[in-house]
């Protein structure tokens, strides 16, 4: 009895910890150092769409999609963040040829919409190249999680 508990607590842990990581929380003028690259930050911001959008599985991962980050409600892009793209929490509906700003649909960590003009927290893993702190381009976040 005292192996398959052990071991149901063992499965039970090794769960737990294939969550989302945890971001340190980060400003959005300090996300983009090279220091920063491959850590998991939690940044506050605005999801911008920018001029537009870039939807992606370069690397053969799962789709996702490229938005600016801005500390303001359309803003100029600070850094970037690819979002998965899905129907389900944490990700960005899939866009139609030649969408609208109104097509945008992208939902928070616990499936609900979000409003593009509401600041919002991204956690996720920061690649950066060097020269980042001159060259917003190459400062993106893989997100993981959105919360309102």
């Amino acid at each position: 009895m005292r192996i398959v508990l052990g071991v149901i607590f063992t499965g039970l842990l090794i769960l737990t910890g294939c969550g989302t990581p945890t971001g340190k929380p980060t400003e959005i003028a300090n996300a983009c150092p090279i220091e920063n690259d491959h850590q998991y930050l939690e940044v506050s911001g605005y999801i911008v769409p920018g001029g537009s959008v870039f939807c992606s599985n370069i690397g053969g991962g799962p789709v996702a999609c490229g938005l600016d980050f801005s500390d303001s409600a359309g803003g100029a892009r600070k850094m970037g963040v690819d979002i998965p793209q899905g129907s389900g929490a944490n990700a960005i509906g899939e866009l139609p040829s030649g969408y609208k700003k109104e097509d945008i649909k992208i939902r928070d960590n616990s499936g609900n919409p979000i409003d593009l003009n509401s600041k919002v927290k991204v956690t996720g893993k920061m690649s950066i190249a060097p020269g980042a702190g001159t060259t917003p381009g190459v400062c993106f976040m893989q997100v993981e999680k959105i919360e309102k």
